[in-house]
C-alpha cells in the first residue's frame, strides 16, 4: 500500500470537490491522482521536456564538447554579422531560463555565391570551420554579437516556446 495523503480543499472550491466526488463516487483519490498526472504531463508538455545537451566548440581543428540541460527551441541559416560566412545555429533554452545559440561557422560565403569558387573548393561545404556556444540571459543581450535575422529568430522562438497554449475562459 501507498502512503495516504491529505488535501484540503479551499471553501471556494468546495462545490467542484463535491461534484467531482458525485461523478466518482467512492474512487475520488483515482480522480485526483489522474488530474494532478495530466497537470505534470500537460506542464512537461508546455515547457519542452529537458534534456542533457552537448555541443562542439572550438575550431575544426581543436572540437571540444560543451554540455548543458536544456530544449531547442528554434534553428537559423544564414550569413554573418559581417556577411563574410555562411553559419547555422541551434536555439536552446536552458533549464535556468537562460538563452544559449550554438552557432557554426561553415564555410565562406563567397563559396555560395560565386560559382567559380564553387566549382573549385565545393567540397569545403561540409566542413565546419569554427563552432562556439553563445549563452545570454535574453536575446537581446547578444545584439551586435550574432546577425539580426539570427537575433529576431531568437526572440521569436523564446516567444513561441512560452506562448504555446493560450488557455480561454469561455
Amino acid at each position: 500500500m501507498g502512503n495516504n495523503k491529505t488535501i484540503y480543499v479551499k471553501s471556494g472550491d468546495e462545490n467542484v470537490y463535491k461534484e467531482a466526488q458525485k461523478i466518482a463516487g467512492e474512487a475520488l483519490s483515482s480522480v485526483v491522482s489522474r488530474a494532478l498526472r495530466e497537470f505534470v504531463d500537460r506542464s512537461k508538455a508546455l515547457k519542452g521536456e529537458m534534456r542533457e545537451i552537448g555541443v562542439k566548440v572550438g575550431s575544426k581543428d581543436a572540437m571540444r564538447e560543451q554540455r548543458f540541460v536544456g530544449n531547442q527551441i528554434g534553428k537559423w541559416k544564414g550569413f554573418s554579422l559581417d556577411k563574410d560566412f555562411y553559419q547555422t545555429a541551434k536555439i536552446y533554452e536552458t533549464q535556468k531560463g537562460s538563452l544559449a545559440i550554438h552557432l557554426t561557422t561553415v564555410c565562406k560565403a563567397s563559396l555560395l555565391t560565386n560559382s567559380k569558387e564553387w566549382k573549385n573548393e565545393g567540397g569545403h561545404l561540409e566542413d565546419v570551420q569554427y563552432s562556439e556556444l553563445l549563452i545570454a540571459k535574453k536575446p537581446r543581450d547578444l545584439k551586435g554579437k550574432i546577425p539580426t535575422d539570427l537575433l529576431k529568430k531568437a526572440e521569436d522562438s523564446i516567444r513561441k516556446d512560452e506562448d504555446k497554449v493560450e488557455y480561454l475562459d469561455i
